[in-house]
């Protein structure tokens, strides 16, 4: 009987193979071909897929039978084309030495060998057949379309949901080790208010009206505020960085570069995840994730997703117990996620994700103080005050009379749908709609508790002493809407039409105390900070592809921005300006396949950032800043994918360049955006990913800029020892410093997995972080103490053990043990100088931290 079935089976195939074949050819790696399959049964798109590609396929018609596939367009190699096509149907494929295709049933992920069979297996993977020991292979949609990351011509990293998870990223604030030249800084007053660096570019001003030139997106939806943006993101699929400027596909306030935050699409079968953590200062998480599968035959299918996690502060205020520590943490995050497709050329998802935090600000620590302050404090001990404390590393106890209590609720809905038109042309729509709510009750950036001083006119008594206390209520919604038009013309021309519509609403309350010391006591102010904001942003853009040859390709894209903004304010001003400007950018780009597995690319392409308003400055705004860059890169895929190594090298000028000088006095908090002036960047980035050896991958990312300001001209008000003259417009560019970013960046990284016999695979990874120094104020003049509170170099090293696929009757389990920054280095996270209230600060990262993580699959 078995021998019957072979032989029926084997029948079947051979009838795939009379419809399907054509002259069999050597396997390589292949160049793109030019691909079109419209939505159709799989059978026969599997028939036309052969003929296109001229290759042999191999199925059984029992096993497509019932099955549609997707509708495949494009310059894509063979390999990318059948994945495509296979997209959903619990199907995968092999490819022989001889270059034929075969589809089989999905299998389960293979296990690494036993220790014992590494031998055997370092033969195998010499042989032709032994291509799944090389590096995946990863699909990125950074153009609008999908395609491979090795045959995109961007500067461009990506992290797959594997490495998410070995590395625990589910926001914002953990992405700073994972593509090179990008840093992510921490907010001193708000946990959940983080800034996006790329190659020296970024912003972590939390104002509302203030854009970040580095773009950040969920889904595809533009995240408009860096303020709340470090809100947890329950269910990740991928991370996508793209360096350098993106103006014609992403508009504007991405010239330092984009980053989109992919979350995971519903899957095809029913299915339950759970994970469970636990670790020091009182961590716990639970995320419980829930796959509805098709519904029927319905072409429905969902995903939901509910994400609970917490802390105790890192650092021990003795005022508040551990739950309200600073950097204590209570966050809830749930996520639906709802999809249409029943193969007949009309696609429908929707996604839903809420987040609740309720964070307690990390400790802001004194580094630096006038002595006039030691002296006007020293009584307040003697008094039944509290001590004031200065220190230039981080301190494990603390007396802070504020816990810094922050709450913020994050809401979004995407809507996304697609109907191909014709089998070359699809129109996608993708419509955006999210809120966010930020009550930070009150910080303390004074990083002390209980101090007694004289108030002006009080005579010797000792009153209550607040350097500087600040609240802030921030609401921000927005709703976006992008139309694309995606197709083809001929076999050689690819092109994305688009149009993009954005609208951002916001107002802010920031009531401030300040006590100014002076020789005759504490004069005590309450400025506020009041307004409501409103930008409008209308954009219409295109970006096509020739393929001149099947190794050479050229690319051209432009994009016009109109932009509108307002502010209304009624505190510390009374204001209601209005500006308006527009923009067009382009891009040019030429790649040229050398080899198999090896592009190089030339790219040239502007961006722009808008201009606007400071709620926190008196005059009547500011205007857009440009940028243009030159890049030349490489990307090569190596040793059978044994070796991927990409390389860029680039040089951009900054014109009318933002700058964002902070300062604070007797009527608060202040900051001043000027179109200062020029600045150039030239920089080099490396990233290599490699398997040496079977179960080992290793991984490596260098990035370093040189940056200069050319210009940089400011109206001097502040006396100073370094010569400037006050009351009149200087250059200080000599002088002036980049600020919350390195220069220097490196990530590096190993693991090493193996099969335990009778039990499951082990796995061991360490990752190391390295950062250079970071400035925090880019005037020196009016930042006396920057020196003291800027962060030198460090290295983070991080490591976990995981023993995975343990077999639970119909569950898969796995056990990790994690530890983060395991050699609990002290190093400094953000930093502010209070110029001229005489004081500056720090906070810091986070120290040790371990936990274990066990997570099942049913």
């Amino acid at each position: 009987m078995f021998k019957s079935h072979l032989l029926a089976t084997a029948c079947k195939m051979l009838i795939g193979v009379g419809i399907a074949s054509t002259s069999v050819m050597a396997y390589a790696a292949e160049p793109a071909i030019s691909i079109s399959i419209p939505a159709q049964d799989l059978a026969t798109a599997l028939a036309r897929f052969g003929e296109q590609a001229k290759q042999p396929i191999l199925f059984d018609p029992d096993l497509v039978r019932g099955k549609r596939a997707h509708p495949v367009n494009g310059m894509l190699t063979p390999q990318q084309a059948l994945a495509k096509l296979l997209e959903g149907t619990a199907l995968s494929y092999q490819q022989t030495s001889g270059g034929t295709f075969v589809v089989k049933q999905r299998a389960p992920v293979a296990r690494p060998q036993p220790v014992a069979a590494i031998a055997p297996a370092i033969a195998a993977a010499t042989s032709p057949d032994a291509t799944d020991q090389g590096l995946e292979e990863i699909i990125v949609t950074a153009q609008k379309r999908a395609e491979n990351l090795q045959s995109t011509p961007l500067a461009i990293s990506a992290v797959t949901q594997q490495t998410i998870e070995a590395r625990s990223i589910s926001s914002v604030a953990n992405l700073g080790s994972i593509a090179p030249s990008l840093v992510v800084s921490t907010a001193t007053g708000a946990p959940n208010n983080a800034g996006l660096f790329i190659r020296g570019l970024g912003s972590n001003d939390p104002l509302l009206t203030a854009d970040s030139p580095v773009g950040l997106y969920v889904d595809g939806v533009i995240i408009a505020r860096s303020a709340g943006s470090a809100f947890e993101i329950a269910d990740l699929e991928r991370v996508e960085v793209l360096r350098g400027p993106q103006g014609t596909l992403y508009g504007r306030n991405t010239i330092g570069g984009a980053v989109n935050l992919i979350t995971r699409k519903p899957d095809e079968e029913f299915g339950v995840r759970q994970k469970f953590s636990v670790g020091n200062y009182g961590y716990w998480q639970s995320r419980t994730v829930v796959d509805t599968g098709e519904l029927g035959d319905s072409g429905l299918r969902g995903s939901f997703t509910y994400l609970h996690k917490q802390r105790d502060g890192i650092i021990n205020n003795i005022k508040t117990p551990d739950q309200r520590d600073p950097g204590a943490y209570r966050a809830d995050g749930a996520r639906a996620a709802i999809m249409f497709d029943r193969k007949s050329g009309f696609r429908a998802s929707y996604t839903y994700d809420y987040n609740r935090s309720k964070a307690f600000s990390n400790a802001f620590q004194l580094t630096a103080a006038r002595p006039d302050l030691f002296a006007f404090f020293a009584a307040s001990p003697g008094a039944g005050g509290g001590t004031f404390t200065v220190s230039p590393t981080r301190l494990d106890q603390i007396s802070i009379d504020s816990d810094g209590k922050t709450i913020d609720k994050v809401q979004g809905h995407t809507l996304t749908l697609e109907v191909d038109i014709n089998d070359d042309t699809t129109l996608k729509s993708l419509t955006g709609y999210r809120k966010w709510a930020q009550d930070v009750n009150d910080s303390s950036y004074q990083g002390n508790a209980d101090l007694l001083g004289r108030r002006v006119g009080q005579g010797a008594t000792l009153f209550p002493v607040s350097l500087y206390h600040a609240a802030g209520f921030r609401r921000q919604r927005q709703w976006s809407q992008e139309l694309n038009l995606i197709g083809k013309i001929g076999d050689t021309v690819d092109y994305v039409l688009g149009a993009y519509y954005f609208n951002e609403k916001g107002h802010e309350n920031s009531p401030q105390v300040v006590d100014f010391i002076t020789a005759g006591g504490a004069l005590r102010t309450t400025p506020q900070l009041t307004y409501r904001s409103e930008a409008t942003t209308k954009a219409i853009f295109l970006q096509s592809t020739w393929h001149v040859t099947d190794r050479l390709g050229l690319t051209g894209g432009a994009r016009y921005t109109w932009d509108d903004k307002t502010i209304e304010q009624t505190q510390p001003v009374v204001r209601a300006p209005t500006i308006d400007f527009s923009k067009f950018n382009w891009a040019m780009t030429a790649d040229y396949k050398f080899d198999d597995g090896i592009m190089g690319y030339a790219r040239v392409a502007t961006g722009y950032k808008a201009g606007g308003f400071s709620a926190r400055a008196f005059d009547s705004g500011f205007g857009p800043e440009s940028l243009t860059s030159y890049e030349i890169g490489l990307k090569a895929d190596l040793f059978d994918r044994r070796l991927r190594f990409n390389t860029t090298a680039y040089y951009a000028d900054h014109k009318d360049l933002q700058v964002n000088s902070f300062q604070a006095g007797i009527g608060g908090a202040s900051a001043i955006i000027t179109n200062a002036g020029k600045a150039r960047y030239k920089g080099v980035e490396f990233e290599a990913n490699a398997v040496p050896y079977p179960g080992l991958t290793t991984y490596a990312t260098f990035g370093y800029v040189d940056r200069k300001f050319k210009k940089f001209e400011i109206f001097n008000t502040t006396a100073n020892s370094l010569g400037y003259p006050v009351g009149q417009t200087i250059d200080i560019a000599d002088i002036a410093k980049f600020s919350y970013s390195a220069s220097t960046t490196l990530n590096a990284g190993a693991q090493y997995e193996f099969a335990v016999e009778n039990l499951g695979n082990m796995a061991f990874r360490l990752d190391y972080n390295y950062r250079g120094k970071v400035f925090f104020h880019p005037n020196p003049i009016t930042a006396p103490f920057a020196n003291q509170v800027t962060a030198p170099a460090r290295g983070l090293l991080d490591a976990r053990i995981t023993l995975s696929d343990l077999e639970l009757g119909a569950a898969k389990a796995s056990v990790a043990l994690w530890g983060k920054n395991i050699t609990d280095k002290k190093y400094k996270a953000a930093g502010l100088d209070f110029g001229t209230l005489g004081f500056a600060g720090n906070v810091y990262g986070d120290p040790a931290t371990w936990g274990l993580d066990v997570s099942f699959k049913f």
